[in-house]
């Protein structure tokens, strides 16, 4: 698993400034990570840029099963500051930190958390799409949670976060390249749960995009790879992404909006999605 960090609208972008062999560098670094309640060690990262609006809660990851990676990916934030450019000298050990959570990469965990009480809220478990059109090592690349440290990322993967204004739910938009790796909405209720997006707003795609495809292709609307970006907010719960569908490298279709809506239940048991758009 290897990336880039998006974030629009209330998600600004991470850019990218300079790539190396194996490394990619990138501004503002990762967040000091916070420390659980009930110990010295530090549990979780903080990723840049995807805390709530009222600054309470934000989106994290961790590797609690691998205490030995984690603690060099814990020493290595120490001992970069946010926000601070990688030094040239560091890039070995950036490397190397790298390597090691990607050989346990299928055991990251991503968390929504509790910045002022420094406690983990919940654990996501957003469903994973294995690409339609991606090979064995892609597919297997998407089977993996995001994760981000001082410097350093997964490539060709992207990690978009909007919190809606009342910071009562979040969406959370993994991309890997053209495909979607998991699109869900997540609620903060008294019973937190969360909405596979994917697969829903991926139907209602699906059918509009291959009204466009090229006669005589034979193309299927099941083969068509789905990702979104630029997910923001356009009107109370009211929301809109840019859309990308493609047949792997051989045929893309213009651009594409899906505009939606999400609910949150009053008696606060989850999130409705409902009122889906597709159009250019």
């Amino acid at each position: 698993m290897k990336t880039r960090i998006h974030r629009h609208s209330m998600a600004q972008i991470i850019r990218v400034l300079l790539v190396a062999p194996g490394l990619i560098l990138l501004t503002p670094e990762i967040s000091r990570s916070q420390k659980d309640v009930h110990s010295s060690v530090k549990t979780f990262l903080v990723f840049p840029n995807t805390e709530s609006p009222d600054g309470r809660y934000a989106i994290a990851w961790g590797l609690p099963k691998h205490p030995e990676v984690w603690t060099k990916v814990r020493r290595f934030s120490e001992q970069h500051p946010p926000g601070a450019e990688l030094p040239e000298q560091d890039w070995k050990e950036a490397n190397e930190v790298a390597e090691s959570i990607n050989k346990v990469e299928n055991d990251v965990e991503n968390y929504i958390v509790d910045v002022h009480g420094e406690t983990i809220i919940r654990t996501l478990h957003c469903p994973h799409g294995l690409g339609v059109s991606a090979d064995l090592h892609s597919a297997l690349s998407m089977t993996a949670e995001y994760w981000a440290a001082p410097g350093i990322r997964p490539n060709h993967h992207d990690l978009e976060v909007l919190w809606s204004p009342r910071s009562d739910f979040v969406l959370i938009n993994h991309t890997f390249r053209w495909d979607c790796v998991s699109f869900c909405a997540v609620s903060l209720g008294e019973k937190p749960s969360e909405l596979d997006l994917s697969k829903t707003l991926g139907d209602a795609v699906r059918s509009f995009v291959a009204k466009s495809f090229p006669k005589g292709s034979g193309y299927s609307r099941r083969e068509l790879d789905v990702s979104y970006s630029h997910v923001r907010q356009v009107a109370d719960n009211k929301c809109s992404a840019d859309v990308k569908a493609q047949m792997g490298r051989e045929w893309e279709s213009d651009d594409v909006t899906v505009n939606f809506t999400l609910k949150s239940s009053n008696t606060g048991k989850g999130l409705t999605l409902f009122d889906i758009h597709v159009g250019p």
